[in-house]
């Protein structure tokens, strides 16, 4: 079985709904930037199109995880919240209704923290959650802002896992001098800094430290992390070294214990920089499908096999870690 821990639906209901929000007098103009990705795929909402895509693929599942915007960037708190449990509702009905989906990951509104981390038990206990996802930033703030730390503690206690997901917009500039993003590298190089920096916050800041039984499962592989990791151990500065006093371990420690996918869009030599670094336990089977493009699963399953794995690690990946990380 191949269990792909990091698939992306936005449910048909709550498509509609972020539509009729964006359309509305409302709408900033970078809310309104998120149009276009929302009808991207067809797989993306239309579960025939989904299904005739998969149908290579008889001994694969998903775990549902909702797809872009961040929900906390479409409104207020009152239409979040709404948003939230209209999204879950829809992928618990999904999972409960069709065997190629074993799980999903919750959506939570987290312009009102109070709000998310009730949605998140709501969704846990009484929809079967297997965790939430959440991205590099809420709104711009980082995760290792004081306020999220409730959300790190519930995590906790539920016992549930966490989607980290990237996000920036082309309205953030690559230079200070400019006042927009050029070339797409907001997302070509934007999102995996996005990531590996929220990964770095939670670490420095405690919160790893904190709460051991944290499980992170990062998108793409582990973003910028495997490849620059001896700069986490040979260089240390000035601002680094307060953090650094208060850990009672390296750094390198704690970011080996987040977990990774395979969602690396047909580059088998940066997947293998991520089994090196992270382990053969602690990477997971994930495709971003449908979002990188209409051959995804497959040729993320032959980035998998070129890696040579031997049988028990190749079990681990495609499917034992999932059933553990997630506790599916």
């Amino acid at each position: 079985m191949k269990i792909d821990a990091f698939a992306h639906i936005s449910p048909v209901r709550y498509l509609e709904r972020v539509e009729e929000i964006l359309a509305g007098p409302g709408a900033s103009a970078a809310v309104r930037e998120h149009g276009p990705w929302l009808r991207e795929d067809p797989v993306l909402y239309d579960l025939e199109a989904r299904e005739r895509a998969l149908e290579p693929f008889d001994d694969y599942r998903q775990v549902l995880v909702l797809g872009a915007p961040p929900i906390e960037e479409l409104g207020e708190p009152a239409v979040t919240r709404a948003l939230a449990q209209l999204a879950n509702d829809e992928m618990a009905g999904l999972v409960r209704d069709h065997d190629r989906f074993v799980g999903f990951a919750a959506a939570l509104p987290l312009n009102d923290v109070d709000a998310g981390l009730e949605e998140l038990r709501r969704a846990a206990r009484d929809l079967g959650a297997l965790g939430f996802q959440v991205y590099s930033n809420v709104n711009g703030r980082p995760l290792d802002d004081p306020r999220y730390r409730p959300l790190f503690a519930l995590a906790e206690e539920l016992d549930v896992a966490i989607w980290l997901h990237p996000t920036r917009s082309p309205a953030w500039p690559d230079y200070p001098a400019e006042t927009a993003s050029q070339h797409g590298i907001w997302w070509s190089i934007g999102w995996p800094f996005e990531t590996a920096a929220a990964m770095c916050r939670l670490v420095y800041s405690g919160v790893m430290e904190e709460h051991p039984g944290l499980r992170i499962l990062t998108h793409h592989a582990g973003a910028m992390i495997p490849y620059f990791s001896g700069r986490f151990r040979k260089i240390q500065t000035e601002d680094q070294r307060p953090a650094l006093e208060r850990l009672p371990h390296e750094p390198l420690t704690y970011l080996r214990r987040f977990y990774a996918d395979t969602a690396l869009f047909g580059a088998p030599h940066a997947l293998r920089c991520t089994l090196d670094f992270f382990g053969p336990g602690n990477v997971l089977f994930g495709t971003d499908m449908p979002l990188g493009g209409p051959d995804v699963v497959g040729e993320t399953i032959a980035d998998v096999e070129l890696l040579g794995l031997a049988a028990a690690d190749a079990g681990r990946v495609y499917e034992g870690n999932a059933r553990e990380v997630l506790r599916l």
